[in-house]
């Protein structure tokens, strides 16, 4: 099943389960442990089961089968909650929402490949056996691509590996869900940019990884998707359903997250972020409508 967690507050040492060992314990004297930041409805034990509907797609209204998500990785992200996205997306690559093109910030490509690495394992037989994933696994071998994939002495033929096709858009690997992920890095908000802009899918959201949000704003202007998730991923966006659907700018904080909607050009956008342990006043009362953003106009 594919996870739904959200967010995993950045502290020391600190790493999702899925990045564990197996046989690896928590430990108890964490300040923060899995099952608070965790989805209340949890996660099915069968895992060889994919998940082709989740919360976010029933909020957000996209078809499971056109709905990749763009995750975008800075220095100074949270590298433990974004490689748990990745790690999740790469095995289960046709379930809803999943993650199909990540970026990552060039200074820390080698320490996230490295980490990629450690976490991979055999795919399922639902995946591994899937027309698109052999397609997409044809392409790579015909046309040399750069891949990241488990060492032979991880996972061993005829099991199959998880793939990350470097610096490829999914167009040259087959039609949408390739069963692959896709894998570039960038030096500056506008090589990531340009970047995004090279792949020909439509992503339904786009999350980044920056806790500065440094010039993460920058990147909801350029980008077309709708919905933004900074720091975060898969968050419930029932707090701003309606004003989204009204293309109404608005403004609240519920559940620990910061939820806007505002117009920026021509389009509409969502955009969320987690206030970690900050307790502000509920402004969903608000009657006024919230001005728009005129730096956007310069």
């Amino acid at each position: 099943m594919f996870d739904t967690t959200k967010y995993f507050p950045r502290s020391v040492d600190s790493e999702h389960p899925s990045q564990s060992e197996h046989n690896e314990s928590l430990s108890l004297d964490h300040v923060v442990t899995y099952d608070m930041v965790h989805n209340p409805e949890g996660r099915s034990p069968d895992h060889s089961v994919i998940e082709m509907t989740s919360e976010a797609d029933r909020h957000i209204g996209h078809d499971v089968t056109s709905s990749p998500q763009l995750m975008i990785i800075f220095e100074e992200g949270d590298i433990n909650s974004a490689l748990h996205f990745i790690i999740e997306s790469v095995h289960n690559p046709f379930a809803s929402n999943a993650v199909a093109m990540v970026l990552v910030e060039e200074k820390i490509r080698g320490e996230i490949v490295e980490r990629i690495l450690s976490k991979l394992h055999p795919l399922s037989k639902f995946v591994a056996e899937h027309p698109s994933y052999l397609a997409a696994l044809e392409k790579c071998h015909t046309s040399n691509f750069n891949i990241i994939r488990a060492c032979i002495s991880e996972v061993a033929p005829p099991m199959a590996s998880p793939i990350f096709v470097c610096d490829c858009t999914h167009d040259k690997l087959g039609s949408y869900p390739t069963g692959v992920v896709t894998f570039h890095t960038f030096r500056n908000n506008q090589e990531a940019i340009a970047i995004s802009q090279c792949e020909s899918l439509a992503f339904a959201s786009v999350s980044i990884w920056n806790e500065t949000l440094t010039g993460c704003y920058d990147l909801v202007a350029a980008l077309s998707s709708s919905y933004f998730f900074l720091n975060c991923a898969n968050v419930d966006l029932s707090p701003i359903l309606k004003p989204h659907k009204a293309q109404k700018n608005y403004v609240v904080v519920e559940n620990g997250f910061h939820f806007e909607t505002l117009r920026i050009y021509d389009n509409f956008k969502a955009i969320v972020f987690p206030i970690g342990g900050q307790i502000l006043p509920d402004i969903e009362d608000h009657k006024e409508e919230h001005a728009a953003i005129f730096f956007l106009e310069a």
